[in-house]
Parts: structure tokens; sequence; C-alpha cells
């Protein structure tokens, strides 16, 4: 599944590259295809952890009260599902904002004024980081679930299956300034 992922991803983006190339010429018109291309993949991001963090919420809620061993594996595979798509597509996040430095560094080059990139960027940033802030919140109601589902266990005096969560917020990256 996560190479799966990975060739959508690889694929998505060199789709978007052929087309970026042929608008090099125009500075800001390679600007606005690499936001373009980084919002649709937060988006994808957005959508895949939010499906991930909303299966193992329900399966935590579900699976109160019910055998140890069979949560265990159950929240085991949803924790590592969760993680794995989230890294490989913030690899994929990750790669698009270093082709839009790269872009945004190549438009002050050529010329560019500042406030002609300043608000395409601020405006991307700005609906990134509330992309971001949805899908924390997804996670940390799967997190609120799970440490219910080990306090069910906890309660009926078997130990809580020690699986880890994903962290709650990621690793932070300096938004891109023009």
């Amino acid at each position: 599944m996560h190479k799966l992922l990975y060739l959508a991803a690889l694929a998505l983006a060199v789709a978007v590259i052929v087309p970026v190339a042929a608008l090099a010429d125009d500075p800001l018109a390679a600007i606005q295809a690499d936001i373009t291309q980084l919002q649709t993949d937060v988006q994808a991001k957005h959508d895949a952890v939010l499906a991930d963090a909303q299966t193992l919420q329900t399966d935590a809620q579900n699976l109160v009260g019910s055998d140890k061993a069979t949560a265990k594996a159950t929240i085991k595979a949803d924790v590592s599902k969760l993680t794995g798509d989230w890294r490989s597509l913030l690899t994929v996040c990750l790669a698009d904002r270093a082709q839009l430095r790269t872009d945004v560094d190549a438009a002050h080059t050529a010329g560019l004024k500042a406030n002609q990139i300043r608000p395409l960027v601020r405006e991307a940033n700005l609906q990134i980081r509330a992309s971001n802030l949805e899908m924390r919140a997804g996670v940390l109601k799967a997190r609120a679930a799970v440490i219910a589902l080990r306090q069910s266990f906890q309660a009926a005096g078997q130990t809580a299956p020690p699986v880890t969560t994903p962290p709650a917020s990621p690793p932070a990256v300096a938004p891109i300034t023009p």
C-alpha cells in the first residue's frame, strides 16, 4: 500500500514537472503551478490522514471491553497505517515545498518583486496551516479514543496494550517566505 501511494505521488510529481518546465519563461506562472501542486498534495495528505485517524478512532471505540490481544493487533495495524501514510505523504509535500522555494528564489533572481509573490505564497501557507490543524485535530481524537481503550483495559484489571500512537503534532517546517 505504501509503495502504491509513493508511486501515485511520484506520477503526480512527474505530471506537474513537465508543465512547470514549459512555464519556465514566466516565473510567476511557475510559482503558481508549484503552489497548486503543493495544495493538491497537502489535500491528499489531509484526506488520507483523516481517514486513517477516523478508522483508528472508530476501531478504538468499538474495541472497548473486547479481548486485549484482538484490540492490540487491530490498533497496532491502524497506527502503522496512519503513521506510514503520514510519513510518505509528508515527504511528497516537503519536496513540493523545496521546489516552490527554488522557484521563488529564481523569480527573485529574474527581477520579480516580492509584492507580486508574497500574496500568493501567504494565501497558500494559510490554507496549508488550516489543513494541518484539521489533521492534528483528527489525530488527537484518535489518540483520545486509544487512551480511553487503554483505560478500559486498566479498569477491567487487564494491562493496556503497549502501542505507541503517532505524534499529535508533526515536526515544524518553516513557512516559505517570499
